[in-house]
């Protein structure tokens, strides 16, 4: 059967779960290229989430309970992050990266495949909300919006987010815009044909349009944190926001 043709984000994602060298388009550090080892990578993701949980505790230090994970990918974070929470629900649009995330989590992570922004969990549900390295690759800055608005439902009262958004000091010139358009569809073309990607949808927002973005979607006491983590020295721009009622 012929690869589907891939249109949007959710459909690239998916694409790129199915094809070779999956840990390094998932955490794509240069030197790692057709390098990674499942012990490596694993061990990446219980460094860095010691990073941004150092963070988190000082923003909340109450942090715990019922966590959702937007994003979970191969489950890079998600074996760690059941260790510090009760529960966790983690999302992914690729069935095929649950499996790998299923096959290194315990048995407090559930996993649920969507298609969309929507979150499958009850209003007031969860007391934590976590994403990293997820929100730039979605469709466009509505799709944020809709996953931050989401964020917000399922949160109970009291409730916080840690939510990894890339910045941009503003839009590009027209002349890179037109380039990077062409060659996202040049990317999405060899998806379709089975082969690898060049580039994927990156969705970055200025200092100011993710301020508005997290406050628009209810969240209070909102901040910003930009920090390297010790992995490989990357540096992440999070916002820590809370539910106030």
């Amino acid at each position: 059967m012929s690869p589907s043709r891939v249109r949007d984000a959710t459909a690239e994602w998916r694409a790129i779960a199915r094809g070779d060298d999956v840990l390094f388009h998932v955490c794509s550090w240069p030197e790692k290229k057709g390098k990674w080892t499942e012990e490596e990578f694993y061990a990446s993701g219980r460094s860095d989430w010691e990073d941004f949980r150092s963070h988190w505790r000082h923003y909340e230090p109450k942090v715990g309970g019922a966590v959702l994970e937007i994003g979970c990918g191969a489950g890079r974070l998600s074996h760690v992050l059941a260790e510090d929470f009760t529960s966790v629900d983690s999302l992914d649009v690729s069935e095929d990266m649950i499996a790998r995330a299923r096959a290194h989590s315990p048995a407090n992570v559930r996993f649920h495949q969507v298609g969309g922004s929507e979150v499958p969990l009850e209003d007031d549900s969860v007391d934590a909300v976590f994403t990293v390295h997820v929100l730039q690759h979605l469709e466009n800055a509505e799709a944020v919006s809709a996953y931050l608005r989401e964020a917000r439902r399922v949160l109970r009262p009291g409730g916080t987010v840690m939510a990894h958004i890339m910045l941009t000091s503003g839009a590009p010139p027209l002349r890179r815009r037109i380039n990077d358009a062409w060659t996202l569809r040049r990317s999405r073309a060899a998806l379709s044909r089975g082969k690898e990607h060049v580039a994927v949808r990156m969705t970055m927002f200025t200092v100011g349009e993710a301020f508005g973005a997290v406050r628009q979607a209810g969240f209070d006491d909102i901040q910003l944190r930009v920090f390297p983590v010790r992995s490989n020295g990357f540096h992440h721009s999070f916002f820590l926001a809370r539910r106030s009622d």
